[in-house]
């Protein structure tokens, strides 16, 4: 009975698909992180010069045994202390942790993921104008999952996330506004990909903007800046429009949700208005990748944790 039923719903699920010609697909591989991280060295120079990250990855970090290989990369950029060849820590709520002096990753039993920074022990004095900053970061590329915004009718994104801690550990006089938070953003990687495009090849991070110890609640503007380390633009949206009037210090889980292309759309005409995309159309472009995690252009101790990345594309 339990088969002939199913067999019915997968019948009408087509049926409907063909009437309505929309398909659903996730975008995303491995959102539980079930198959561990491939780990990038210190030092992106590394990365550029040496031929790519399949190159040049410094170790693989396992959440179990006889696991397929990775789809997602941890890099670790501009650190004191490096993950690999740490040996995990099994925790009694079946966590799996890797740890040095400088930073913290843990994949709970529920597929959520923590990740810490203890930039107390990287800092030697407080950072100055121009100095780089440690990094730990989540980066998945879609590849043949890319979706492409031209042929996408709705493009629903969504993630979870708690603020564990957020530790100023500068003094009154040293800290500055501009030049020293914690920041926790999530980035798509916005690309034309059409060869025949005189764009080809461009790309911008389209932001989605969370945590940042600066400000108390979500913002209720947009932001577009230059990326020095990439030399391209960051368009962010106003934090708001996905996350509602929250603030994360209030260390429950969040979650943010929307319907991203129509602000992949106002993004593209801010571009242009800067002299980029000028020749690309939304035809042109796919989101191609994305990252996420602790970016902490200060001395602060920090940790947060995700959960349920989604990109559900309907074409």
């Amino acid at each position: 009975m339990f088969i002939f039923i199913a067999a019915l719903d997968a019948s009408y699920r087509s049926q409907k698909e063909s009437l309505s010609g929309k398909r659903d697909r996730e975008v995303f591989r491995d959102r539980m992180f079930a198959r561990g991280f491939s780990l990038t060295p210190i030092d992106p120079k590394i990365v550029q010069q040496g031929g790519g990250f399949e190159k040049t990855n410094v170790d693989t970090l396992y959440f179990g045994k006889g696991q397929q290989a990775p789809v997602w990369q941890l890099a670790q950029w501009y650190s004191k202390y490096t993950l690999a060849h740490v040996t995990p820590e099994i925790g009694r709520d079946s966590s799996i942790t890797y740890k040095n002096e400088g930073k913290r990753l843990t994949r709970y039993a529920d597929g959520s993921l923590m990740l810490e920074l203890i930039t107390s022990k990287e800092y030697d004095h407080p950072r100055k104008n121009g100095e780089p900053w440690p990094h730990i970061l989540l980066e998945q590329k879609f590849g043949e999952q890319s979706p492409a915004i031209g042929q996408a009718k709705e493009l629903h994104f969504s993630m979870e996330l708690k603020l564990v801690k957020c530790e100023n550990k500068m003094n009154k006089g040293t800290f500055d506004g501009k030049l020293h938070t914690a920041q926790s953003p999530f980035y798509f990687v916005l690309e034309d990909c059409n060869r025949d495009s005189k764009g080809y090849g461009k790309f911008i991070w389209f932001g989605i903007p969370s945590f940042d110890y600066r400000y108390k609640s979500a913002r209720n503007e947009e932001k577009v800046s230059w990326d020095i380390g990439t030399n391209t633009y960051i368009y962010n949206v106003a934090e708001n429009t996905l996350w509602g009037d929250i603030s994360f210090q209030d260390g429950n889980w969040h979650k943010a949700k929307a319907d991203i292309l129509p602000l992949i759309r106002i993004a593209l005409k801010k571009m242009q208005s800067k002299g980029v995309f000028t020749t690309t159309t939304l035809n042109d472009l796919k989101i191609t990748g994305m990252n996420f995690g602790w970016e902490i252009p200060g001395t602060f101790d920090a940790a947060v944790c995700v959960k349920n990345f989604s990109l559900r594309v309907v074409e």
